[in-house]
């Protein structure tokens, strides 16, 4: 009777445990489809929808540093930076080594003018050997050195992203804007040249080159560059501030095409 008594106390524990396990995978499912939900709207650019969607897979799986991450992100993009550093944080303390959320969590910090927070993100972005893509945040702590007024010790760090990705036309683009900082104007414009060369339809290149040929007496190279302006923003600011440099030096750019 006793043997009787404990394989049904077994075979119901049992039960319990199936039906536990089972529940957990089903709530797991429900917020992996609330996650993917939100992350669909949030790319659609529908950004309220999408952050309801996280908040629903969060509560579901509030263990879940991805969901936290996302979520972060969407506040950010919302410029609700407050919400944004509560998430990065939660993401963090669920998952540690989330190189990932920690660079991002740094570009916020950016976004607030924290560059010595945003600094150190980078920083332990980079110590993460499993970070895939280190130029990002080699470019970013370049970002914060430049706004530091730390001129050296962006272009070093530009100058390491570019070593590890040859083609990232906007490092080149943040390192010329170094180089004119520092009046290097030889250099800047190579920079620039290098970061047109990957990425020609970037107007603000071609204006930020023909502004610096203009200050050099370089007209005809000022010239060209300001028309390519036009050209890729012809109704926005950069194509406006371009035509208006060109009627006011009395630029013809149909002399240099």
């Amino acid at each position: 009777m006793l043997k009787t008594r404990v394989a049904i106390l077994f075979i119901c524990l049992t039960v319990l445990c199936i039906n536990c396990t089972g529940n957990k995978v089903l709530v797991k499912r429900k917020a992996r489809a609330a996650e993917d939900l939100g992350l669909s709207y949030l790319q659609q650019g529908n950004l309220n929808v999408g952050i309801k969607h996280l908040i629903d897979a969060a509560r579901l799986d509030p263990e879940s540093a991805s969901i936290q991450h996302k979520l972060a992100l969407a506040y950010k993009d919302l410029g609700e930076y407050d919400k944004s550093l509560v998430h990065f944080k939660k993401a963090l303390s669920l998952r540690p080594g989330f190189p990932e959320a920690q660079n991002n969590l740094g570009t916020l910090y950016l976004m607030m003018g924290e560059w010595d927070l945003a600094i150190g993100c980078f920083e332990k972005t980079l110590s993460d050997v499993t970070y895939k893509t280190p130029y990002f945040a080699y470019s970013n702590l370049g970002l914060a050195y430049y706004n530091k007024g730390e001129y050296q010790r962006a272009i070093n760090s530009y100058e390491q992203a570019l070593r590890l990705f040859p083609s990232y036309g906007l490092g080149y683009f943040n390192l010329a804007l170094t180089y004119e900082a520092i009046q290097r104007w030889e250099e800047a414009i190579n920079a620039y040249e290098k970061a047109i060369s990957y990425y020609p339809e970037y107007p603000l290149a071609h204006l930020n080159v023909g502004k610096l040929y203009l200050n050099l007496g370089r007209n005809d190279k000022a010239a060209k560059e300001l028309g390519f302006a036009i050209e890729l923003d012809p109704k926005g600011p950069y194509g406006k501030e371009a035509k208006e440099l060109l009627e006011k030096h009395r630029l013809d750019i149909r002399s240099v095409r």
